[in-house]
C-alpha cells in the first residue's frame, strides 16, 4: 500500500496486496463451493449467489465501493481493475451506512465463511483448507487493510483519522 505520511492511509495497492486479498478470497469461495457440491450439489447455487451477488451486487455496487476514495480519487481498487469497479459502481456516495446497510454488510461477511461449514465438516482436508483461506482473508482485512483504509463509513474501518 502506498502510504500517506499523516496517518499511514493507503493511496493505492501494490500488486502483491491485490494478489493476497484476491487469492485468499477466491480460495475461500471456491473451496466452500466445492465442499458443498461434494455433499449436496443443490446447495452450491445458494452459496454461489450469496458469494457473488453479495460481494458484486451489494458490497461493491451499493455499500463500500461507492464510498471508496481508493477508487474515486486514487483510481485504484483492491478487488478488481479500477475500470471494472467503476463500471459496477454507478454512483459515488458520501453518506454513512444506514442500519439496513450495516446489517446487509455484516450478514454477507458472516454468511460467506459460515454457510459452507456444515458441508465441509465431512471433509477435514477441505475444511482445514477453507478455514486457512478464510483466516487469511479476514486477518488480512482486519489487521492490515482496514487499518489503512480511506472508506471512513465502512463498519470494518479501523484507520486513524
Amino acid at each position: 500500500m502506498k502510504d500517506n505520511t499523516e496517518c499511514k492511509l493507503a493511496e493505492g495497492f501494490s500488486i502483491w496486496e491485490k494478489m493476497y486479498a484476491q487469492f485468499s478470497f477466491f480460495a475461500m469461495g471456491i473451496i466452500g463451493a466445492v465442499g458443498i457440491a461434494l455433499v449436496d450439489w443443490r446447495w452450491v447455487f445458494l452459496y454461489l449467489f450469496i458469494y457473488a451477488y453479495g460481494i458484486l451486487g451489494i458490497v461493491m455496487r451499493h455499500l463500500t465501493c461507492p464510498r471508496c476514495p481508493h477508487l474515486h480519487v486514487y483510481n485504484d481498487c483492491l478487488q478488481f481493475p479500477p475500470k471494472i469497479s467503476k463500471w459496477l459502481v454507478k454512483k459515488q456516495k458520501t453518506t454513512p451506512f444506514s442500519a439496513t446497510e450495516k446489517f446487509m454488510f455484516y450478514a454477507i461477511f458472516i454468511l460467506i465463511p459460515a454457510f459452507p461449514i456444515y458441508w465441509l465438516l465431512s471433509n477435514p482436508v477441505l475444511l482445514i483448507t477453507f478455514l486457512i483461506a478464510a483466516s487469511m482473508w479476514y486477518s488480512g482485512q482486519l489487521f492490515y487493510f482496514c487499518k489503512r483504509c480511506r472508506v471512513k463509513e465502512c463498519p470494518f474501518n479501523r484507520a486513524c483519522g
